[in-house]
C-alpha cells in the first residue's frame, strides 16, 4: 500500500541528513532548497507507488479472471454446459463460448472436485462429479448426455490435462434405528415426520460433502413426536446408519466386509460417492435396499 507523503518525507530526510557531511548546520525551514527538493522527490515516489498499488489490483484482476485451467476452472465451465448447444471459438483464439445463452438447457446444477492417483499416471487425475436436479432432489445425468459432456470438456481442456467426469446414482441411506415416540399421534404421522425431516436435513447439506452420522440421528430426532433416537450395539440387531453406494457402471459396490451385500456401515462419517444421498427407490437394483420406514423401528416411550 502507498505511503503517504508525510511518512515519505520524513523517511526521505533521516536518510539524507545521513550523508550530509555538515550535520552541525540545520536548517528546519521547509521552504529551503534543500528540503524543496526533498518534497519534490517524495512527491515522485508516493506518485510511483500510488501507481505500484492500481497495476496490483489490476494485475490480480488479470490473474482471476484468465483461464487457468485449476479445477475450480472446470467447475466453473461445466455449470455453463448447454444441453445441444455448440461450442465457438472466441476471435483471439483463447477460448470456446456458446453463441446463444440459453438457461434452460444448462442442466448441470452441482459440480464438485478433487484430484487422485492412479496406477500409470505420474500427476494426479482430477475428478470433476457432476449431478442435475434440485437441492434435495438430485439425479445422475445419464448415458448420452454425459458422454456429451464429457465430449465438452475434452474441447475446453488444457493439453496434457487427465480429466474424469461422472455422474452417479445418489448414494441409498439406510438408518437402521430404533425410534422412541410420545405416543400421541399414529405410527403413518410418526414415519411422515421423520421422511420430512430427513428430506431437508439431505436438501441442506454440501453437494459431495462429508456426512455425518450424528447428523442424520439428529435430523431424526428433531422430528416431531420423536423422544429418542437408540442404535442398538447388539450384533444380533445389525444396527447403524448405513449407506450403499453406485460405481461409474451404474453397479452397486459390495461391502469388503460382508460380501453380497451392498449396505455398508458407517463408523462416523462418510462422502457421498456421487455427491449426494437419497432413499432407496425400491426399483432395480435398489429393490433389495430398505426404505426408511422399512429400516426405522418405532416404539413409544414407556414412562
Amino acid at each position: 500500500m502507498a505511503r503517504s507523503l508525510t511518512e515519505i518525507y520524513a523517511t526521505s530526510k533521516q536518510i539524507r541528513d545521513q550523508y550530509l557531511e555538515l550535520t552541525e548546520f540545520t536548517n528546519s525551514s521547509k521552504m529551503s532548497v534543500l528540503d524543496a527538493f526533498t518534497w519534490v522527490v517524495s512527491a515522485c515516489i508516493m506518485v510511483f507507488e500510488t501507481v505500484l498499488d492500481v497495476f496490483k489490483i489490476d494485475l490480480a484482476k488479470e490473474l482471476q479472471n484468465r483461464i487457468n485451467g485449476t479445477p475450480a476452472y472446470y467447475a466453473n465451465a461445466l455449470l455453463k454446459y448447454q444441453s445441444g448447444g455448440e461450442l465457438m471459438m472466441n476471435e483471439e483464439g483463447t477460448a470456446f463460448s456458446y453463441g446463444v445463452i440459453n438457461e434452460e438447457k444448462r442442466i448441470i446444477s452441482r459440480v464438485s472436485y478433487s484430484e487422485y492417483s492412479s496406477a500409470g499416471f505420474n500427476d494426479k487425475l482430477l475428478l470433476l462429479k457432476i449431478a442435475t436436479g434440485k437441492s434435495g432432489a438430485y439425479e445422475r445425468i445419464e448415458g448420452n448426455e454425459l458422454l456429451a459432456i464429457r465430449s465438452y470438456v475434452d474441447k475446453i481442456k488444457f493439453a496434457g490435462t487427465s480429466i474424469n467426469v461422472v455422474s452417479r446414482h445418489g448414494d441409498v441411506l439406510v438408518p437402521r434405528v430404533t425410534v422412541y415416540y410420545d405416543g400421541a399421534v399414529s405410527e403413518d404421522e410418526v414415519y411422515q415426520n421423520i421422511e420430512n425431516s430427513l428430506n431437508d436435513f439431505i436438501a441442506n447439506i454440501e453437494f459431495n460433502g462429508v456426512v455425518y452420522v450424528q447428523r442424520i440421528v439428529d435430523a431424526i430426532q428433531k422430528a416431531d413426536h420423536v423422544l429418542d433416537v437408540y442404535i442398538s450395539d447388539s450384533s444380533s440387531d445389525h444396527q447403524g446408519i448405513f449407506v450403499a453406494q453406485y460405481d461409474d457402471d451404474n453397479l452397486l459396490i459390495e461391502d469388503e466386509k460382508n460380501p453380497g451385500t451392498y449396505e455398508k456401515r458407517v463408523d462416523r462419517m462418510f462422502t457421498p460417492n456421487s455427491g449426494f444421498i437419497k432413499q432407496s427407490s425400491k426399483e432395480g437394483s435398489e429393490a433389495t435396499l430398505q426404505t426408511w420406514r422399512e429400516s426405522i423401528i418405532l416404539k413409544i416411550e414407556e414412562r
